[in-house]
């Protein structure tokens, strides 16, 4: 009994030490397949760290990049921002100053379309002669109205040569006169009125041409002549009407009192022969009664 119990329990501890040592190959295995395991573990942990390492410089790197794109994209932001300011305030004002030339341009328009219109009428009145006598004395008494004095000259000038031998002929050389006076061509106005006196002593509109003369010559400032044509006047020996004597009278007065305001020849002593000659040229004949309203 005790040789059996032996040999059992001796089996029985060969079979649990064979047991023992498969187990403990087989931890060792697995101990030497964990150690290995742990190995390619931490190679791929260090493997892994050193990726997240560049991974996160390549990171700061791109955030730093990115920091920098951000900031010279808010300069050039800012930058197009003041270039877009620009560019509309300078579109504003491009768009007022395009307003008022066409502003300005309507109004030169108009002022040419006016100017032209002007022209026009000139060239009509410059083209329109009548034929008729009366027509033709009277366009040219409206032309001088309207202060168009050369056109109505060219018409009085007109009938002048059409009609030489006209009784009218007297009073349309003292309205050609008067067409120059009106323009303040006094001298060209005095060679006309001198005419009168020359060629028509015995006209109703003698005493019109002497008075004219006076007040020509006064604004000439050349007051000798003018006075002695005012007091021809005067004189009975031209027939002139009260009412001229009257005028002539009060121009002599204001003439007489000037002390250089108007009159220029104060201090020059062969002042006045001009009308010394045109007042004896005007007392040879005794005019018409009939006179005209100054």
């Amino acid at each position: 009994m005790s040789l059996t119990f032996l040999s059992t329990f001796s089996t029985g501890c060969l079979t649990l030490k064979s047991q023992h040592d498969e187990l403990a190959n087989q931890v060792a295995a697995l101990e030497r397949a964990q150690d290995s395991e742990s190995a390619q573990l931490d190679d791929k942990i260090i493997e892994a760290e050193q990726r997240l390492a560049d991974l996160t410089a390549k990171i700061d790197e791109a955030e730093q990049h990115l920091r920098g794109s951000q900031a010279g994209i808010g300069v050039r932001m800012d930058d197009v921002e003041e270039q877009v300011r620009e560019l509309r305030g300078a579109t504003d004002q491009s768009s007022l100053v395009s307003s008022s030339t066409s502003n300005q341009l309507v109004e030169l328009q108009g002022a040419i379309d006016e100017r032209l219109g002007a022209l026009e009428r000139k060239l009509d009145e410059a083209t329109n002669i009548p034929e008729g006598k009366t027509q033709l004395l009277a366009e040219a008494d409206r032309l001088a109205k309207d202060k168009s004095f050369k056109n109505a000259r060219r018409l009085y000038r007109t009938y002048e040569a059409r009609y030489p031998g006209d009784a009218s002929l007297a009073s349309v050389k003292f309205k050609i006169g008067q067409t120059f006076y009106n323009e303040r061509d006094y001298k060209s106005a005095l060679g006309e009125f001198y005419k009168i006196i020359q060629e028509h002593k015995e006209s109703a509109v003698l005493p019109d041409a002497l008075y004219y003369s006076g007040l020509g010559f006064a604004r000439l400032g050349q007051c000798k002549n003018a006075i002695a044509y005012f007091n021809a006047i005067l004189d009975p020996a031209t027939g002139a009407a009260a009412k001229y004597k009257s005028a002539a009278t009060n121009q002599i007065n204001i003439l007489s009192k000037d002390r250089g305001e108007i009159c220029l020849d104060s201090d020059d002593l062969g002042a006045g022969a001009a009308g010394e000659r045109g007042v004896d040229k005007a007392k040879d004949t005794k005019p018409a009664a009939k006179t005209r309203k100054i």
